[in-house]
């Protein structure tokens, strides 16, 4: 039987209102998406929509909010933080027609994808980082993201 690798995880919260799922929940979906079990240590930050278009303004060049940034470090533990804007994703989750907690569910497969090398530059690499993205929420019981009711 496969031992299964608990990652450590933060939770850091500049933001008070939005809703976020529970500890439990982040805590399963992090654990869940951890298919490379090399990460050790992930930050889960959340903060409001001004912060969020600050870091992505400064490390992405991008002068707008967005949904999640992700930040990987590889030092004597390897590591990354997943900084979640829930305003944006609570919005996106109404438009869309999902839950709140599939949509966050699926922002934290996404990040964490990242964090172990996935990336969607071209278009095989997004195919194959979204099939990525839909099996491990299939296996959580949740549906397709990019596929709106």
């Amino acid at each position: 039987m496969k031992k299964e690798k608990k990652i450590k995880i933060n939770f850091i919260k500049f933001i008070q209102k939005p809703y976020v799922p529970s500890k439990y929940n982040l805590t399963t979906w992090v654990n869940f998406s951890s298919i490379e079990q090399f990460i050790n240590h992930v930050n889960l930050i959340f903060v409001g929509k001004k912060r969020m278009r600050t870091l992505n303004n400064r490390y992405l060049q991008k002068d707008r909010s967005t949904n999640v940034l992700t930040f990987t470090y590889d030092n004597e533990v390897f590591h990354g933080d997943i900084i979640l804007c829930p305003e944006i994703i609570n919005k996106e989750a109404k438009e869309y027609g999902f839950s709140s907690d599939f949509r966050w569910a699926h922002m934290i497969v996404h990040s964490m994808l990242h964090l172990q090398g996935y990336n969607h530059n071209t278009r095989k690499e997004q195919s194959f980082m979204e099939k990525t993205e839909v099996k491990l929420l299939n296996n959580m019981n949740f549906g397709n993201p990019y596929v709106r009711n």
